[in-house]
């Protein structure tokens, strides 16, 4: 657990010192489309943001007029605060949470969750910080498990017509599963060093037709496709949810009003919920 720990400060820390900062506009798109909160919303709000990495979304919170803090197992706080000097920003597990119940009005964890060691137990950590009515967040990579829970994940309009072929669908993201979590029984291991420049490689690789889907991110930037391949591969911790499992972890921590967005190829769990008055 210990090393596992250290790993996990040690990738996170060294991947967020070098993620662009400059992508404001895509990342409010995205902030909005994860957490399904309109900005009208944030004004005046007090939000954990769990998992900040160095900021990025934090500083969407800012500008929509939240009150935001945020925290980080990993040393990326430190850039966080500099990015972000309006927001306060600490340094430590989401399992420890410095926080006593309900305090705040939202709390959000965006693609952390399935980085920590017990996701459940993250997970209701952070949903006991939200006050009564108050609102959670949570987005975290989706499996594709059974086949019954797999065709009636919710898609966007243009991904419909995979409906069609679906058991061929289900069966490339098991496959993708799989190879995946074999090659990070290696990549794990080696120094965040020497997997970035793997991951330099493989962004090179993202711009190709077809062959690019074999990496792990076909974004436009070559920076982010880097970053985004070494979030994949470098972390000790990775797990990867149904969505039924994510909503039973709502209804327990006395949560709802849940609603879920829509995602494409690879299923992506995005939820929200509503505490309980």
């Amino acid at each position: 657990m210990k090393n596992s720990l250290l790993r996990t400060q040690q990738t996170f820390g060294y991947q967020w010192r070098r993620y662009p900062d400059d992508l404001f506009e895509e990342e409010e798109k995205d902030f909005l489309n994860d957490t399904q909160i309109p900005p009208e919303l944030w004004a005046g709000k007090t939000v954990l943001d769990a998992g900040c990495g160095m900021g990025r979304y934090a500083r969407v919170a800012v500008r929509w007029g939240a009150r935001v803090v945020g925290v980080d197992l990993s040393s990326s706080v430190e850039r966080a605060r500099t990015l972000v000097p309006e927001a306060c920003f600490l340094q430590t597990s989401l399992e420890q949470l410095p926080f006593p119940p309900e305090t705040f009005d939202i709390v959000y964890s965006l693609g952390v969750l399935h980085h920590t060691q017990d996701p459940k137990v993250s997970f209701m950590s952070i949903a006991r910080r939200v006050k009564r009515g108050g609102i959670l967040s949570v987005w975290v990579y989706g499996t594709a498990g059974t086949y019954k829970n797999f065709i009636t994940n919710p898609l966007k309009d243009d991904r419909l017509a995979l409906r069609k072929i679906a058991p061929l669908w289900w069966l490339v993201v098991k496959t993708r599963e799989i190879f995946s979590d074999t090659l990070r029984k290696v990549t794990v291991k080696f120094p965040p060093r020497g997997l970035w420049v793997l991951c330099v490689a493989l962004a090179g690789v993202g711009k190709l037709p077809f062959i690019k889907y074999l990496t792990f991110s076909v974004h436009p930037s070559w920076r982010v496709r880097t970053q985004q391949n070494f979030d994949w591969l470098s972390p000790p911790h990775q797990s990867h949810h149904a969505k039924e499992e994510i909503l039973r972890w709502f209804v327990e921590a006395d949560f709802q009003e849940i609603s879920m967005a829509k995602h494409g190829m690879i299923p992506k769990v995005v939820v929200k919920g509503r505490k309980v008055k």
